[in-house]
């Protein structure tokens, strides 16, 4: 079935991608930069930094890459700065688009930042539960997406959680909470993606705007070619493909092998297009 898609695609496209979009037009949503001195601090193999990002959105055939920012509680003047780095890359390149970080725990600071990023031309936020130690259900949380709605800016989390059973239920409130508000899952919640599900059955009712989307960096590289493969494209599929995004979470993962997984799944030209270009356009109007 692959080597028939790729041969369908490549003659009806004459170009040497087996993607059904051309290869100027491929968006990974999911990036991470360090500043300078720091970029091993992710992954001690590989430099988060613009030079090898560059190098591998080529070998990959991808031409533009949100970049990520993650910062720290209770250092505003190391937030400022590691936003205005991202803010700054992005601002000097069309090859990027900038997701700045805030703490939600530093409370009305955190929110004046992403009223200030916004204005700066911020495309969304990220979040990381885990790695910045807040809990997803805390009121200062609510404040950060509820300032990024208003401000039009989508917030990405990080959604992969071993430690809080809970997570999805927290983020269907959270979304129902902000229906001005885009919610971005990166991961697809990992190794619990089945239970993203829930999305699709609130999206029968009328409380939820069907405002949470999913990048599915690491999770489809994980599943690609396993006993789960079918179960994760049926899940995307009963979701809807208009709320997926294609995402390599630079460093952790390279863009290359990001890429070669989503072509192994058996989705149509048509959800490619989505998954690869299209939605990541609509998503963070770009």
């Amino acid at each position: 079935m692959k080597h028939f898609l790729c041969a369908s695609i490549c003659a009806a496209f004459t170009f040497g991608s087996s993607l059904s979009v051309a290869q100027d037009q491929i968006i990974d949503s999911h990036a991470h930069l360090l500043p300078p001195g720091m970029e091993r601090a992710l992954n001690p193999n590989v430099d988060a930094s613009v030079i090898e990002l560059r190098r591998q959105m080529k070998e990959a055939g991808v031409t533009k890459a949100g970049i990520f920012a993650m910062v720290q509680k209770a250092d505003p003047n190391a937030m400022r700065s590691y936003n205005d780095f991202i803010l700054k890359t992005a601002a000097e390149s069309d090859d990027f688009f900038a997701v700045p970080s805030v703490h939600p725990l530093d409370g009305e600071i955190a929110v004046e930042e992403v009223k200030r990023v916004a204005a700066m031309g911020a495309k969304a936020l990220k979040l990381h539960p885990f790695y910045q130690g807040f809990k997803i259900d805390d009121p200062r949380v609510n404040a950060v997406v509820k300032a990024a709605g208003e401000a039009g800016i989508p917030v990405i989390f990080d959604s992969i959680s071993a430690s809080d059973g809970g997570a999805t239920g927290k983020f269907v409130d959270l979304a129902i909470a902000n229906p001005e508000a885009k919610i971005v899952l990166a991961h697809m919640a990992g190794y619990r993606f089945s239970e993203m599900i829930l999305f699709a059955v609130f999206a029968k009712g009328p409380f939820y705007n069907n405002n949470v989307y999913f990048d599915l960096s690491a999770t489809a590289q994980m599943y690609a070619n396993s006993p789960r493969t079918d179960e994760l494209l049926w899940t995307i599929r009963e979701i809807g493909i208009d709320q997926f995004l294609f995402a390599s979470d630079f460093p952790v993962f390279d863009l290359k092998p990001a890429r070669d997984a989503i072509e192994s799944y058996d989705f149509t030209p048509d959800e490619l297009q989505k998954l690869m270009h299209d939605n990541a356009v609509n998503v963070f109007g770009l």
